[in-house]
């Protein structure tokens, strides 16, 4: 073959090769924008169908006040006056613990969606409360407590103000949180009445006082709840109205407390099934404690209004979940509210 033909045919070999090369490199960056778009797309989608969910009242839009199953599945407050404004009564009956908790099935319908679901709504703050000593002199008993606040972690400053509720006994204590975290907390009861005591502590944060938490302490069980242990009367608050089972056989209810951070206030007197709740003009969640006989034994029950920690729909364990958080507000209160949607049909 003349040189110069082989030169030609090389050359053509070498142009042809790198076309090839090149058109290979172009196909795969190409599919890699495509795929990256598809992701954006994806999670834009399911994003929008979680902003609706929190911004919309749902239908009807005062949903939450009764027990009826919502038409259409919405969590904001009617009286909304900033973004991820959120129903008090709509979050409570995510709880299943409410007495006109909505199902799965229920929510699932409403919301109108063919993937998975599921919300979880917790305190910005947490509170743990530890028991750290106690004792006796004459006949009362002493309790001494370390009290820690954190934010996503980290040690939290925060103003504390503890109530203790036991049989026929009310007291109150306030006291602070340093930047360490970890404040200390002493309360005395008559050693009679500790069996069934509760301490209620709010704190609320210094960096914000939209910030308040609760924890409660049972002292029967020397252990934190962050559920009631009990629940023979099945308290459940909707609507500022406090609805409970007094028809069991042997229970007695005699008066009733409900605490925030800032005040405390004997409940109207209960009557029948249901109780008005008092409408504490406080940026707090509220405690409310319901105190009665069971045959013999003095018991005290509570709930939170509204129910929060909770968790609702699905738990999409082995399966895809996308989670959208949001910092949302429930009654004045600042919250974390995590929307968990499930992958895209194909």
């Amino acid at each position: 073959m003349p040189t110069s033909s082989f030169d030609t045919f090389f050359a053509c070999t070498i142009i042809v090769a790198v076309a090839l090369i090149g058109t290979a490199f172009l196909g795969s960056t190409m599919q890699t924008r495509i795929v990256s778009t598809q992701d954006i797309n994806k999670d834009s989608y399911l994003k929008a169908i979680a902003d609706h969910i929190i911004t919309n009242n749902g239908t009807p839009a005062n949903w939450g006040t009764s027990n009826a199953v919502p038409d259409d599945f919405g969590l904001a407050a009617i009286t909304s006056t900033s973004p991820y404004e959120l129903d008090m009564d709509k979050i409570s009956r995510l709880n299943n613990l409410n007495n006109y908790s909505l199902s799965y099935a229920d929510i699932a319908n409403a919301a109108k969606l063919n993937i998975a679901l599921g919300i979880t709504v917790s305190q910005l703050m947490t509170v743990n409360i530890l028991q750290s000593s106690n004792f006796t002199v004459g006949s009362d008993a002493s309790f001494s407590f370390a009290v820690s606040t954190s934010i996503d972690s980290k040690p939290a400053s925060a103003s504390l103000h503890c109530y203790v509720t036991a049989d026929n006994y009310l007291s109150d204590i306030t006291s602070t949180i340093p930047d360490a975290g970890v404040g200390q907390v002493t309360v005395q009861i008559p050693s009679a009445a500790t069996d069934n005591a509760l301490l209620v502590v709010f704190a609320r944060a210094s960096i914000d006082d939209r910030m308040t938490s609760y924890a409660v302490y049972n002292f029967a069980h020397s252990t934190q709840e962050s559920n009631p242990s009990s629940s023979d009367l099945a308290l459940s608050p909707l609507d500022y109205t406090l609805s409970l089972n007094d028809s069991s056989p042997g229970l007695t209810v005699q008066n009733g407390y409900v605490f925030s951070y800032s005040y405390q206030q004997t409940l109207p007197s209960i009557q029948g099934s249901h109780c008005p709740i008092p409408k504490l003009i406080d940026k707090s969640p509220l405690i409310l404690v319901v105190c009665g006989l069971n045959g013999a034994d003095y018991f005290q029950e509570w709930t939170a209004y509204p129910q929060v920690p909770l968790k609702a729909g699905a738990d999409f364990e082995g399966s895809e979940q996308n989670v959208f958080s949001y910092m949302v507000t429930v009654g004045g209160v600042l919250y974390r509210l995590d929307l968990s949607l499930g992958g895209l049909p194909n």
